[in-house]
């Protein structure tokens, strides 16, 4: 028996010796790393700016309504929010997901940058309350406790769900650290 065309296993070979494409690891952790990356980093901005804005419009609010007090107490919030913002984003950039290890790596320390956002949020909640509070002393008004209980209610939210925040990205380090204790 013979055939007609000889077989040719240069292609075969070809494939067999030629390197394995490597695929990226954890394709869905580092997507997942890279959107979060992307979000806090837009997140900072409006955070870090907020606060600069906020600072501004009490000094303005200060030396065009002769409101000395309240300026100061709206300066020092706004001195403050952006601190606790930028002490919150410090180490937040995850860096290279090369490898699964470092993936997971990087999501760590994006959910540990998650926590202290979280806990910088609930801060700047109770700098809020301060506010608020100088705010209504500085002025009295007869509407001062309905705009206490509607303030108060939104920051209360506003702090359960830096909370919830929180207990999110501690459960995602546990995952995470599990993750890798199983690869090494």
């Amino acid at each position: 028996m013979t055939d007609p065309k000889p077989e040719d296993w240069t292609d075969l070979a070809e494939v067999w010796t030629a390197p394995a494409e490597t695929p990226e690891p954890a394709p869905e952790l580092a997507r997942a790393v890279r959107r979060r990356a992307t979000l806090a980093t837009l997140n900072f901005h409006l955070e870090a700016w907020g606060a600069v804005a906020a600072g501004g419009v009490a000094v303005w609010v200060a030396l065009r309504h002769d409101a000395p007090v309240l300026g100061l107490a709206g300066a020092a919030f706004g001195v403050f929010a952006l601190a606790a913002t930028l002490w919150a984003r410090r180490g937040a950039r995850p860096g290279e997901a090369d490898t699964p290890a470092a993936a997971l790596h990087a999501a760590i320390r994006q959910a540990r940058s998650g926590v202290h956002w979280a806990r910088a949020g609930q801060a700047i909640c109770a700098g809020a309350l301060a506010f608020i509070l100088v705010l209504g002393l500085s002025h009295p008004s007869t509407a001062l406790p309905v705009i206490y209980l509607i303030s108060f209610a939104f920051i209360a939210a506003m702090a359960a769900f830096y909370e919830r925040h929180a207990r999110r990205c501690r459960a995602r380090i546990t995952r995470h650290q599990a993750a890798l204790a199983e690869l090494e």
